[in-house]
């Protein structure tokens, strides 16, 4: 067990002692742990460094690349106090509020255009080096800094900082190494590898101080508990200027550019909150909410399974000084944050909210039905969109299956296809599931080759949406703005869909990444009157982006809701061309067509990756194997959830996967013939309430 950075310090110390009880503590990594160069600032290091900038004691102060007006409690005073400092300089990437009473602001290189070396870990130093010069006219900050402590200041380099780490290795980190080898020889091999492990006395383990707990009370809780939270993709809202981390919808409501205040079913309904959905659009209730006389409007989203009387609000948001994208983006939460803190410096109790009696709106690229409604209650389940079953349940299925399996062995030994019907029947039997008997008027595709196709563990993916943002990378996928995600044109290739079923108070929650199926018999390829989307000869459904007339036909015939059309040059149509800049250009990935509008488009299953390892294959005198070859979203993947490769392989996972007892395809009984097998989930439930076959 582990407690998030929001937790007070007495919680941590609870979960240490439940982890000591259960034996957890064997996880424990004491060699290899987390190693600080110096001590992080308390609040009583802020207050005095404020104190002094208020009695006139401080002459110079530098912001580096740092936000405190922003990111600070605003009963600090930080904004006023920086008002008092007569040479306050800054040193930001991108320009924010903490920038605007500076005298002096010097823009300084990205981390991609700059040195460094850290230590992280004990045992490691990792470097970074940079993978392209200045795009613009500046510096990195910390040659800024040896700059200024020179004898002249004119004798500025470009390399002055990597010159000095240069030297700071050769004279204080190799000689303790013992390497053997010559500097020159360790510098270049170091930076190529990028880290240099080295011995380093282990650090005394320690040992749970059961004195410690005696003195740990319960919070009393009064009123509403409010609760605030990095924002899932902006996290502190440096990143809000990035349009891309804007629209990634968020997890658990899907809303995109805008943050709002979550509370529970019946929390809303004992202060008459509503929201009324609108296709992708929530006209929702504003509340205000009080903490400690802090107070702050924000429209609320009704969220299923949240405890009563919590309120969860994201930070990151209301940003005033953060480019065309990011500026004046949602509502900014830190003002509720005080320097005094209460249960902790992201927990506040005894809050208090209020209905306004305005309203908002909420962009959402998902509608959700109530669970109340019996005509559509547990669709996802009934039509095996989602398939779960619960661990005690496959237990007697394996247990079943296998004893079947040996008995069908011995009958069908010199029949191994009539074996795998049988299998096949059994299999479907057991899980409580149809078999279609389905025909087509179209003959079936033949693969000699490889044949591509994906497999998506339900049991490992955690919908961080990491997916979705790897994809957008990857493939040049616009940016199109709040209003146009309002009207249903989100441009992603990957979405993950949330479903729920159960009760408001208790839901299930069931979560699936959706993108193109490559379908065998894609319905969208006999409709296309331009044959603008065709099927190739390796299982992917392609798209010629010239060929395509924009009918969208196709997409109305797709019965998985995958592809999306380009109703406007969106590069140029977002914030005044603002993707248009040529800087911003730069962020295209040159092997995959820039689109532009009026064409249909949707996921490749990354096709110039496979044209590279094609090509490699090539020139290496073989064939091309399934393992070459990764997807975007399958390298992104920190859950390791997606497979890709060679279905026509016997040996690879995929094709494993497609045969294994949990793999089942969305809308099997349609006979379009996905090429993307989906694991079902094992949920460790109480067997009374077990799930199988897609019901309860």
């Amino acid at each position: 067990f582990s407690a998030g950075i929001t937790m007070p310090y007495e919680v941590h110390l609870a979960v240490n002692l439940i982890n000591e009880i259960l034996g957890s503590t064997q996880l424990y990594n004491f060699s290899n742990c987390e190693a600080l160069q110096m001590s992080l600032s308390s609040k009583e290091d802020l207050k005095g460094l404020i104190g002094r900038m208020n009695s006139g004691m401080v002459d110079v102060l530098i912001h580096f690349n740092s936000n405190p007006v922003y990111h600070l409690p605003l009963d600090y005073g930080y904004a006023k106090a920086a008002e008092k400092v007569p040479t306050l300089i800054s040193m930001l990437e991108s320009p924010n509020e903490s920038l605007l009473n500076s005298k002096y602001v010097f823009a300084v290189n990205n981390a991609l255009e700059s040195w460094g070396d850290f230590k992280l870990r004990n045992g490691i130093i990792s470097t970074q080096q940079p993978i392209i010069a200045p795009i613009h006219d500046t510096r990195q900050k910390e040659a800024i800094l040896l700059n200024w402590i020179q004898d002249d200041v004119t004798k500025y380099t470009h390399d002055i900082y990597h010159k000095y780490i240069m030297e700071n290795w050769r004279n204080n980190i190799f000689p303790v190494l013992g390497k053997g080898i010559d500097f020159n020889s360790f510098w270049y091999s170091l930076l190529h590898d990028g880290v240099v492990d080295f011995n380093e006395p282990a650090p005394v383990k320690s040992e749970f101080n059961s004195i410690s707990i005696t003195n740990l009370k319960n919070v009393p809780e009064s009123g509403i508990t409010v609760i605030l939270t990095p924002a899932q993709y902006l996290k502190d809202g440096k990143q809000a200027n990035n349009g891309w981390l804007q629209e990634i919808p968020h997890p658990v409501s899907k809303v995109v550019w805008d943050n709002c205040a979550s509370i529970s079913p019946a929390t809303a309904k004992k202060y008459d909150l509503h929201y009324a959905e609108d296709n992708n659009d929530k006209v929702t209730d504003v509340i205000e909410i009080d903490v400690n006389g802090s107070k702050l409007k924000m429209p609320i989203f009704i969220q299923p399974g949240m405890v009563d009387n919590i309120v969860a609000v994201e930070l990151g948001y209301g940003r005033t000084v953060a480019g065309e994208i990011g500026s004046n983006v949602g509502t900014n939460a830190n003002i509720l944050m005080t320097s005094g803190g209460n249960i902790s410096d992201w927990i506040y109790t005894g809050a208090k909210i209020t209905k306004t009696g305005e309203q908002s709106e909420l962009i959402s690229t998902q509608e959700h039905h109530s669970l109340d409604d019996k005509f559509v209650k547990d669709i996802h389940r009934k039509r095996h969109i989602i398939e779960d079953y619960s661990i005690p349940f496959y237990a007697r299925f394996e247990e079943n299956y296998s004893t079947m399996k040996k008995k069908l062995e011995d009958k069908y030994k010199d029949n191994p296809e009539e074996l795998k019907k049988e299998l096949k029947k059994i299999k479907l039997h057991l899980l409580g599931k149809h078999e279609y008997s389905l025909h087509t008027i179209y003959p079936l595709h033949e693969y000699t080759g490889v044949k591509w196709a994906m497999a998506i563990d339900m049991n490992k993916c955690t919908a961080c949406g990491v997916c979705v943002a790897s994809c957008n990378v990857e493939n040049n996928i616009p940016v199109v703005g709040k209003e146009q995600v309002g009207r249903g044109r989100e441009m992603h290739w990957m979405r993950i869909d949330t479903y729920f079923s159960g009760t408001p108070e208790e839901p299930i929650t069931s979560l699936q990444p959706m993108l193109c199926q490559h379908c065998d018999k894609a319905p969208c390829e006999n409709v296309c009157p331009v044959v603008a989307t065709s099927h190739s000869p390796d299982g992917l459904n392609q798209m010629t982006y010239n060929r395509c007339v924009g009918t969208r036909y196709c997409a109305n015939n797709c019965p998985f809701k995958v592809r999306r059309f380009n109703f406007f040059d969106f590069r140029d149509h977002l914030s005044d061309g603002y993707y248009r800049k040529d800087t911003l250009e730069l962020l295209n990935n040159p092997e995959v067509t820039v689109r532009t509008r009026g064409v249909m488009e949707k996921c490749t299953f990354c096709v110039q990756r496979i044209q590279e390892a094609r090509q490699d294959a090539v020139k290496q005198g073989r064939t091309i194997l399934g393992t070459d070859v990764k997807t975007a979203c399958q390298d992104a993947c920190p859950a390791s959830a997606i497979t890709f490769g060679d279905m026509n392989d016997p040996k690879s996972d995929v094709s494993n996967f497609r045969e294994h007892p949990l793999g089942y395809m969305v809308l099997e009984s349609l006979n379009v013939r996905p090429n993307v097998t989906y694991i079902a989930k094992l949920r460790n439930i109480n067997p009374d309430e077990e799930v199988h076959g897609g019901h309860h």
